[in-house]
């Protein structure tokens, strides 16, 4: 199922839901509303529309054709009557002699016409239904109380067809016309989306301080994952769960970072104890007469002291470091590239001028130097690549060389392993440069992968997040 991008948040989610909620109990509402209502009814009082019908038949018909139905829209009636001329009529009435109060329209309206005209009426019930409903809900037609007299002529209920026949054969056709409620729709239209409107606003509103908290919690998270200090502690108005989640992720992060903290302390000594009998034993060596064998030892305890060295700096990656703090990662990689170019190293950069971020630039600068330097020692020229993607920080180091074997690209970054086995001091280091790139890439939050390039080459990505 394909994702809304604008209900992707918790926010929005409840926001639609509520507003959901209240439209269709707005609609549940009305349409209750509706059913319960009497329907409005129009009762006619009989004689006003004999007279009227009989008035509007003779005026009609002695106009010419082409007037007639002009002159239908102009009569004042119309207010109330649907008038239409027209050249065939069907009556659903039975052909009967017409009885009660068919009969009295009937005549009353013939009675006033001349000859040549013949009435048809047909009413669809009989009167009395008309005062099943309250008197509140009958719209009288017309409806100044001074022409009404319901006993002199009695009163016909809106549902009536009028037709008459012309001396020329064509036929006025005379039917209630249909209350004019579409302002009333209009209104009710205007009230739901007010409403929905007001509501969607307060929902909105409601929803956005709801998990607004859960925002700076995630903010927080990203930010720990990054090894950055956190910026604010958890609202303490904030609900509860978010608190209770706020207080676990605090815990669990003081505990990470003493365990580092311990780590690096235990390593640290180990590495001076080391040392210690390192030194006495390059004293030692120094005293050996064989030139050769001198040589051969004071290379071992070097490679010793490099190998102790690398192994400090992979355990420690960037946890020896001050505080994370803002720098210009632009400028920190003009720089590695232009000490390598300053000796000689095939190297170019490509990317802004300044890029503004947060971390620990020591830790940083030894993972780029480390990619930085793998290119150069293993595939000749290098290209450093540094970009702003979407959701990340981007650092590319690209080389022409030979590339990794697919199955190797993540063996490399195992500590101590070298695709050169011959772990000479001359082709590379002990196998930590990789290693350490991606734990200090990891502990900002992001990450360093290889890929191989076609037809030839490799491409070391190291990733930062951008945090807010």
């Amino acid at each position: 199922m394909k994702r809304i991008a604008w209900l992707d948040g918790i926010a929005a989610r409840i926001a639609a839901v509520s507003i959901l909620g209240l439209v269709l109990a707005q609609l549940a509402a009305v349409g209750v509303a509706l059913l319960l209502r009497p329907h409005e009814l129009q009762v006619f009082q009989a004689r006003w529309l004999v007279e009227t019908t009989a008035d509007v038949a003779r005026e009609v018909f002695a106009r010419p054709p082409a007037e007639r139905a002009r002159a239908l829209r102009e009569r004042p009636e119309a207010v109330h009557l649907s008038l239409a001329w027209q050249p065939t009529f069907e009556s659903d009435a039975e052909p009967r002699r017409p009885r009660g109060p068919v009969g009295r329209l009937q005549r009353g309206i013939a009675e006033r016409l001349p000859p040549g005209y013949r009435v048809d009426v047909d009413l669809a019930f009989a009167p009395g239904r008309a005062w099943n409903a309250p008197d509140r809900y009958i719209r009288r037609v017309p409806n100044e109380e001074s022409a009404w007299n319901e006993g002199a002529g009695g009163v016909v209920p809106g549902s009536f067809v009028l037709a008459i026949r012309g001396p020329d054969g064509t036929w006025l056709v005379v039917r209630p016309k249909e209350a004019q409620i579409a302002w009333g729709w209009i209104v009710f239209a205007a009230w739901l989306a007010a409403t929905a409107a007001a509501g969607a606003f307060a929902a909105w509103w409601a929803a956005h301080r709801l998990v607004r908290p859960l925002e700076a919690l995630a903010r927080e998270a990203a930010r720990a994952g990054a090894g950055l200090a956190p910026l604010t502690q958890a609202a303490k108005d904030a609900p509860r769960e978010v608190r209770t989640i706020g207080e676990a992720l605090a815990r669990m992060r003081g505990q990470l970072v003493r365990h580092v903290e311990d780590r690096t302390q235990l390593l640290a000594a180990v590495s001076h104890d080391l040392r210690t009998p390192l030194t006495r034993l390059r004293l030692r060596a120094e005293g050996i007469g064989d030139e050769s064998e001198r040589a051969k030892a004071l290379g071992d305890l070097e490679e010793m002291e490099r190998m102790i060295g690398e192994t400090l700096e992979f355990a420690r990656a960037d946890a020896l470091e001050a505080a994370p703090e803002r720098f210009d990662l632009a400028a920190l990689v003009q720089t590695l590239v232009d000490e390598r170019i300053d000796m000689d190293r095939p190297v170019e950069y490509e990317g802004p001028a300044s890029l503004v971020i947060e971390g620990r630039a020591g830790a940083l600068k030894r993972a780029l130097a480390n990619l930085i330097d793998n290119a150069l020692a293993y595939a000749g020229p290098a290209r450093v690549r540094l970009g702003v993607e979407a959701d990340a920080i981007a650092v590319v180091v690209s080389d022409d060389g030979p590339g990794i074997p697919a199955d190797r690209l993540e063996d490399v970054f195992r500590p101590f392993v070298r695709l050169e086995a011959s772990r000479s001091r001359e082709t590379g280091g002990a196998g930590l440069g990789l290693a350490v790139a991606r734990d200090v890439a990891r502990a900002h939050g992001g990450d360093v992968v290889l890929a191989n390039r076609s037809p030839k080459g490799l491409d070391a990505r190291l990733t930062l997040p951008k945090i807010a």
